[in-house]
């Protein structure tokens, strides 16, 4: 059985609780990697929709989400690049730190045992901020099971971490995590 043991954690920020949701699932192409995402919204502004500033970041979200799980998990062969594909949605400010922690955060040491990857379960709770009604930040958990494949035989792996993403025009990156990576007890 396969196991990846390792936990890493960066200093995160809190969030309080949502102000509004929506939920959206989607599938990456080519692999039937199901994310469930609920989201909500905050904003200071005086008048604030929170359900439909909700709905306006939940697409992206949902995107940003499947290339984090497809690049870190189900694409094993990532690992022979160096996970370059997955340290660029890392902000240049942690992605050393990113670096140092794949174990935590992808399949990491273990991408060369893998021959597949069957992703299982996988849930995310988001809480995006606005200013200016324009989508500026976001805190996120997400929750994934996958089974590994290997030559000695297949086994459970989960992940479980929460991320501080900002936004830009370059899209969403990870501005700090606090992630672990294992096999299921």
């Amino acid at each position: 059985m396969l196991t990846l043991l390792a936990t890493a954690c960066s200093a995160g920020k809190k969030h309080g609780s949502t102000a509004a949701t929506t939920s959206s699932s989607s599938s990456a192409p080519g692999a039937p990697l199901q994310i469930s995402l609920t989201t909500g919204a905050r904003g200071p502004e005086r008048g604030f929709n929170a359900t439909a500033a909700a709905k306006q970041a939940a697409p992206g979200l949902q995107q940003f989400l499947n290339r984090y799980v497809t690049t870190a998990f189900l694409q094993p062969s990532e690992g022979k690049k160096g996970w370059s594909d997955l340290l660029v949605l890392f902000d240049p400010a942690v992605r050393t730190s990113a670096k140092q922690q794949l174990d935590s955060l992808s399949l990491g040491s273990a991408a060369a045992q893998v021959t597949t990857m069957r992703p299982g379960r996988a849930d995310a709770k988001a809480v995006a901020l606005f200013r200016g009604g324009h989508v500026v930040a976001a805190t996120v958990q997400l929750a994934f099971n996958a089974t590994a494949d290997t030559a000695q035989g297949s086994g459970p792996i989960q992940l479980h971490a929460v991320f501080q993403l900002l936004r830009s025009n370059a899209g969403w990156r990870i501005a700090s995590f606090k992630s672990s990576t294992g096999s299921s007890p």
